[in-house]
Parts: structure tokens; sequence; C-alpha cells
């Protein structure tokens, strides 16, 4: 019985999250394509996307990170502070991608 609960309870959280990042993918797009520049309102979305703990929802904050930076350096790289603390799993795997990434494209020219 217990199990069921927990699989259940489970089930429910990761639809939450999805049900999350369908609400913030357009806003990220938004943001991004419309080139805002309203701390408060990305800061505000950043927040929000620091709760969706799936892939996705991880990658949908790198890349509104990687706007914001151009828009107040030392907010995102506080941003990015508060990633590396929350999150320190998915904080290293995305700086093995990014030198990763790095190290192929000194290999490439």
């Amino acid at each position: 019985m217990l199990d069921n609960d927990i699989r259940i309870i489970a089930e429910r959280l990761l639809d939450c999250y999805e049900d999350s990042y369908r609400i913030y993918r357009p806003r990220v797009k938004m943001i991004i394509s419309n080139k805002i520049t309203d701390i408060n309102y990305i800061e505000h979305t950043l927040d929000g996307l620091l709760d969706i703990y799936t892939d996705k929802g991880f990658l949908l904050f790198i890349e509104l990170l990687a706007y914001y930076k151009n828009v107040n350096y030392k907010n995102a790289r506080d941003y990015l502070e508060i990633l590396k603390e929350e999150r320190e799993e998915e904080y290293k795997d995305f700086v093995k991608r990014i030198k990763k990434n790095n190290d192929k494209k000194k290999n490439n020219k």
C-alpha cells in the first residue's frame, strides 16, 4: 500500500514538473526572442525554473541564464552560484558539458 502511494505521489510530482515546463518554456522563448531586459521579470522566471527538477527544466534554466548574462552579468553569475549550491550534481554535469563542447571546438579548428 505504501509503495503504491509513493508511486502515485512521484507520478503527480513529475506531472507538476511537466506542467511547469509547458508554462515556462514559452515565457523563456518570449524573453529571449523579444530581448526583454526587465530584470525582475527575468529573475522571477529563473526562480520558477529552479523548481523544475527535470533535465528539460534545467536546460531551460541554462538557456535563460545564458541570455541573462548579457543583460546583467553579475546577477546571472549569482544565479549560477545558487544553482551550484542547490543542484550540485546538475551543475557539475553542466560544467562537464561545457568543457566537452569547448574541447570539441578546439579539436575542430
